[in-house]
């Protein structure tokens, strides 16, 4: 929709807000809005050539790059209601006057713990392998295959963080409320609970853990940082979870990994060039389909009604200062 209003500056919504009615009347007292949610690439293109401000997709099928950018002259922002921004190409933005805002800064964004929650739920589901007992239940199948389901207490368990942010420091009491033991390694932040034993050394977390999970941003130092030389230090069994990025995973080494029994089980809600590509041939995708041992879902760790509206308004907030 295109609600065009003089003198208001242009913002593209490719985000979407349909089920926020009170912020998308907030949106057009402050912009000329076109809403768009989902835009594929090409309706993008046509729409943001006269635009001020881009609100975009967080998880679009397609890289929000020069490609997309270079006919939108009037360009002043961009804004993604996430905490990572690999999908927009920042040094194009840079080059050309563009400024790039998230999540990430922001203290507000502590009040989100939507991916906090579906983090530890990735650890309960396969750990009790709770999607493939329920498409056992669905086959009519119930304790015949009893066996094959067994999983672990996580009660006197250690849980291992690297990242001990948001997402980490969330986790870390959650795993306590389960009565684990909890390790973190962070060497940007001090950790004051008395109850988490926090390790200088990454691979005193990676050797001496049940379940780990990694909850970094990606940059050029995380980049496939868990690697081979990361998995080859894991216990025997244990249990990996990642939602921060695809790219910060050796992902051949993870199903490497995985297919010998290393790792009993990894849950994944991110895979590596997630905004390109077919995903139905991507080989994490192709593992899943064919092995019990992996659960992947498609970056929807963030995905809910609360946590949406809390993102956009944080964005919004921020696009109004540079305005």
């Amino acid at each position: 929709r295109d609600d065009r209003k003089q003198g208001l500056p242009i913002a593209v919504i490719a985000t979407p807000t349909y089920f926020m009615p009170n912020t998308e009347d907030w949106l057009r007292t402050k912009f000329t809005c076109k809403f768009a949610p989902r835009a594929d690439k090409d309706i993008l293109i046509s729409l943001i050539d006269d635009a001020d401000v881009l609100i975009c997709q967080p998880c679009p099928e397609y890289r929000i790059d020069a490609d997309v950018l270079k006919e939108a002259s009037k360009l002043k922002v961009i804004a993604s209601t996430s905490t990572g921004t690999n999908h927009i190409d920042v040094d194009y933005c840079n080059k050309n006057s563009i400024k790039v805002v998230c999540l990430r800064g922001s203290n507000k964004v502590n009040n989100i713990v939507a991916s906090s929650e579906f983090t530890f739920g990735l650890v309960l589901a396969i750990t009790r392998q709770i999607p493939q007992s329920f498409n056992n239940a669905k086959a009519g199948r119930w304790r015949e295959d009893e066996d094959v389901f067994r999983g672990i207490e996580l009660r006197g368990k250690r849980m291992g963080i690297i990242g001990y942010g948001r997402i980490g420091s969330n986790n870390a009491r959650y795993a306590k409320a389960f009565g684990m033991k909890v390790w973190a390694h962070d060497p940007y932040v001090s950790i004051t609970d008395p109850d988490i034993v926090q390790r200088d050394s990454a691979f005193d977390v990676i050797e001496n853990s049940d379940v780990l999970m990694v909850c970094v941003h990606l940059n050029e130092s995380t980049r496939k940082m868990v690697n081979e030389t990361w998995f080859d230090s894991m216990r025997d069994g244990i249990y990996f979870i990642n939602t921060s990025r695809g790219e910060i995973v050796d992902e051949e080494a993870l199903l490497k990994n995985l297919k010998s029994g290393k790792i009993a089980a990894a849950g994944l809600d991110v895979i590596s060039d997630e905004f390109t590509g077919d995903k139905n041939i991507h080989p994490i995708i192709e593992y899943a389909r064919n092995n019990s041992n992996l659960i992947v879902t498609p970056h929807i760790a963030g995905l809910t009604y609360g946590s949406e509206r809390k993102a956009l308004e944080i964005v919004l907030d921020s696009i109004v200062k540079i305005l």
